[in-house]
């Protein structure tokens, strides 16, 4: 039985800054090659692959099991392949993120997909293959549904170092990027699941808010691979909340340490985790960006985000970041419905006065699933706009207008927001002046050229452009 696990193309051909590993895929294939089965990985995205070739490809292959997922902003992909790959596919199976949120309404968005499975992919699809290759019923399949059958969830894999590292043979690794890294190839890791906060803006859909933890030696052996098999030395680690536990980024980082291996690494971690000495024998260990959500510097958009973090916490995190050597990522979130458009000025000087080295501004987007788009519902603030944001995949976004936000006004202060952190004269020669290398350069000079584009043309939507 041959087996395709596929992330679809682009809408349309053009060159991305950020190609990651379909992680989700991969994790997925890697349990089902494992049992014994047939499995290919198609990343027509990484591959720049057009919707033409994609129909040729897919009409050549004709797979038994055809395995595609996908996320909310770009969900039209998924089913647009969905769509060309039925007269050919056996069985489609659809599930990632969008699939986890909306359950049995993916088969009235989408009627040709056969099979949803429901959050963590490894156990449920390995399971519905099974049932698949012996052409019996899914029912009393946890995790899976069809349109006749309603399964109950799936529990959540209790102990994560069951779970095999991913097989990074299934793709080809020169494709994937991040223009943040100073080397040209990269791949990601995720060392953990689940979050314990509750933001609600977050979708916990797939990993959930229990945070389970691989052991420090389980994730020194996947950067083995990495770094001996495969020769990669940038990695992205791709938990929510890679620094929850202090002990064990330590132990982390002394294994890197002790093998010697030169490593250039972001994570994720939480203003209220900060910690000097953790960082730096981070910085030691090759950690080049640590990322935080700082959403606000308005704690009562704090509070309506119930972030659990401080301000002054957020002051602090990034003061110690800075002396621990490390590169910094600030989220912000604009658009909060508590807040005024003053109040989010205050945010924009935030931004430069935390001195972060990187920001980005995005609307506050209530998607389904989440406690904030039940919010949103329920006080009728919900509504459908233009993408916005210069890294916005969706073509239109969810947003909420308030008493206090209209379009217009969610649009003047993205274009205040990028314009007064980013084209700052003393900003961009001190980013200069930290480039390491020839790539990096052309990188920061691509990421300059598309928020000037996305300037423009917020500025003249009208304009034709030739």
């Amino acid at each position: 039985m041959k087996i395709l696990l596929l992330n679809p193309p682009a809408r349309k051909q053009e060159y991305q800054s950020i190609v990651v590993p379909p992680l989700g895929l991969l994790s997925v294939a890697t349990h089902l090659k494992s049992a014994g089965y047939d499995v290919t990985i198609k990343d027509a995205f990484a591959e720049g692959m057009n919707w033409i070739d994609f129909a040729a490809y897919i009409k050549e292959k004709k797979p038994d099991v055809l395995g595609i997922g996908g996320m909310s902003p770009v969900i039209d992909t998924t089913f647009k392949a969905i769509k060309i790959a039925r007269p050919y596919a056996g069985q489609i199976i659809m599930g990632g993120p969008h699939a986890s949120v909306y359950r049995h309404l993916i088969f009235d968005q989408c009627p040709d997909v056969d099979y949803v499975v429901i959050g963590e992919g490894e156990e449920s699809t390995l399971a519905l293959v099974h049932a698949i290759a012996a052409g019996v019923t899914i029912a009393g399949i946890d995790g899976v549904i069809s349109k006749t059958i309603k399964n109950n969830d799936r529990e959540l894999i209790p102990d994560i170092n069951t779970i095999h590292h991913p097989d990074r043979s299934l793709i080809s690794n020169r494709l994937y990027r991040y223009p943040l890294l100073k080397d040209r190839q990269v791949t990601t890791v995720i060392t953990s699941r689940g979050c314990p906060y509750g933001c609600t803006f977050c979708d916990k859909s797939i990993f959930g808010s229990t945070w389970r933890a691989r052991s420090v030696e389980s994730v020194l052996a996947e950067i083995d691979e990495i770094v001996n098999i495969y020769n990669i030395e940038s990695v992205i680690f791709y938990d929510d909340l890679f620094t929850l536990n202090k002990e064990r980024v330590i132990g982390i980082c002394e294994g890197i340490l002790r093998k010697g291996y030169k490593l250039s690494w972001k994570c994720e971690g939480r203003v209220n985790l900060a910690d000097l000495e953790t960082m730096k024998l981070m910085k030691r260990a090759g950690c080049s960006i640590i990322a935080y959500g700082v959403e606000s510097a308005n704690q009562t958009g704090l509070d309506y985000l119930n972030k659990k973090t401080t301000v002054e916490q957020a002051v602090k995190a990034f003061e110690l970041t800075r002396k621990a050597g490390i590169r910094t990522m600030a989220y912000f979130i604009l658009g909060i419905p508590v807040e005024t458009f003053e109040d989010e000025l205050k945010t924009i000087h935030f931004a430069k006065a935390i001195k972060t080295t990187y920001a980005q501004f995005s609307v506050l987007s209530p998607y389904y699933g989440t406690k904030v788009y039940d919010d949103a519902i329920q006080r009728c603030w919900y509504r459908e706009v233009d993408a916005h944001n210069p890294m916005d995949k969706d073509f239109k976004r969810p947003v909420i207008l308030s008493d206090n936000w209209d379009e217009e006004k969610l649009q003047k202060i993205l274009r205040i927001a990028h314009r007064k952190f980013y084209l700052r004269p003393a900003y961009i020669l001190t980013l200069l002046l930290s480039i390491e290398s020839t790539h990096q350069l052309k990188n920061y000079l691509r990421e300059f050229l598309n928020i000037l584009t996305w300037m423009a043309r917020s500025l003249y939507p009208n304009r034709r452009r030739g």
